[in-house]
């Protein structure tokens, strides 16, 4: 089977969440010699990705594509345009139809994976992996965005889902689609390492995320006026508009010296953050699933979030426990994060106990599911849809 996957959309070290999704995808579909594997890449990313999937039967292309909004002067239109009209029907499509020009037609592929949801797929047989539906939400609704999943959802051979929030979401909002829609459940982004007994910074709190504004590190900064005794590190991609008003909030003399935000990190980097952390806090008004959540599990760091659905269900799937607050209330949020570092080993506890449930799912059994539902759908889709036996096992335990 000859497999393309367009990961355009993806440029390394500003993607965050989606981007650590691609890179564990891919090395674990190579696993499978039965499959032709081409990648479609940004020019000027190879190196980057050689060094996160370093498997050698990949194929790979380099794509020109203009009007990012992550290099420099898309970075300073993003910051001063404003969302009502960077977001906008009109502008996401004008920018779109620019961009599918650069995009060379998939020659020669049985199916086209797209990892991103978030932009236009296009002809012949394709997969489309939908991570979450906030576009389509009242509260972050983007009317361009917007389009482009449902467009998408309409054209796309098949679906994956990856968590079961929003697999349920996309059943609600698209019925029709459910007999062409799976949910395949990912892995930790990365393994568990060796956990340290001790505390080794106590009060330093982690928050892995880019600086988008769902993300909500407004809510988590105004809290730490409220936290003296606390440290912040918020690793990740500085996404404008909201990353120059947080770097001005955390230079304020209440919390200068005590928040930093570092920009992306490599694993290494973020692995020494982590191996320092007292705990991790997650006040994201919305997920598909958090990988920052997963990824204290795998460190057996305590976790304090937001009482967003996802999150909920996120705990709910995961069988873990965490001091929850309300996600727009920073005095919520400092009186969660007391409660959390009050009583930690309980916390602690909970969260080896989760990891120890989810450790069993590794990338090469998710590459695998994948590559059933593209075999699938290679084939003409004949009879029903593949389903992953990971999430049959989890919905058995009455948890997915």
């Amino acid at each position: 089977m000859r497999v393309t996957v367009d990961a355009t959309a993806i440029r390394p070290g500003h993607a965050a969440g989606v981007e650590a999704f691609t890179y564990g995808l891919l090395s674990g579909m190579t696993a499978d010699t039965s499959c032709e594997l081409r990648v479609n890449v940004l020019r000027g990313t190879l190196d980057q990705w050689h060094g996160q999937v370093p498997a050698t039967r990949i194929g790979w292309t380099e794509v020109a594509q203009p009007l990012r909004s992550d290099t420099a002067p898309g970075r300073v239109l993003r910051r001063w345009t404003p969302v009502r009209v960077r977001d906008s029907l009109a502008v996401r499509r004008a920018v779109n139809a620019v961009r599918q020009r650069a995009v060379p037609r998939q020659r020669g592929a049985d199916v086209t994976l797209y990892p991103f949801h978030g932009a236009p797929i296009g002809p012949g047989p394709s997969v489309v992996v939908l991570h979450d539906l906030r576009h389509l939400h009242a509260a972050f609704h983007s009317p361009g965005f917007a389009a482009v999943v449902r467009e998408n959802v309409a054209r796309a051979s098949a679906l994956v889902v990856t968590w079961p929030h929003p697999y349920r979401e996309t059943l609600r909002l698209f019925p029709e689609a459910a007999q062409r829609t799976a949910l395949i459940p990912t892995p930790t982004f990365q393994p568990a390492p060796d956990r340290a007994a001790a505390r080794p910074e106590p009060g330093l709190l982690v928050y892995p995320s880019s600086t988008a504004s769902h993300k909500n590190h407004a809510t988590l900064l105004e809290a730490m006026a409220l936290l003296p005794q606390c440290r912040l590190v918020c690793p990740g991609p500085l996404v404008e508009p909201d990353a120059s008003r947080l770097l001005a909030r955390a230079a304020r003399p209440d919390l200068r010296g005590r928040v930093s935000f570092p920009g992306f990190v490599t694993l290494d980097e973020l692995n020494a953050l982590y191996a320092r952390a007292d705990a991790v806090v997650i006040p994201s008004l919305w997920e598909a699933a958090s990988g920052a959540m997963l990824e204290a599990f795998s460190w057996g760091l305590p976790v304090a979030c937001a009482d967003a659905e996802p999150l909920l269900a996120q705990l709910e799937f995961t069988g873990a426990e965490a001091t929850v607050f309300r996600a727009t209330e920073p005095a919520s949020l400092a009186e969660a994060v007391g409660r959390l570092l009050a009583d930690r080993p309980r916390y602690a506890a909970a969260a080896r106990h989760a990891d120890n449930r989810l450790a069993v799912r590794t990338w090469t059994a998710t590459g695998g599911d994948y590559l059933d539902v593209l075999r699938w759908v290679a084939q003409g889709r004949p009879g029903p849809m593949p389903r992953s036996a990971f999430a049959a096992e989890l919905a058995g335990e009455g948890t997915a």
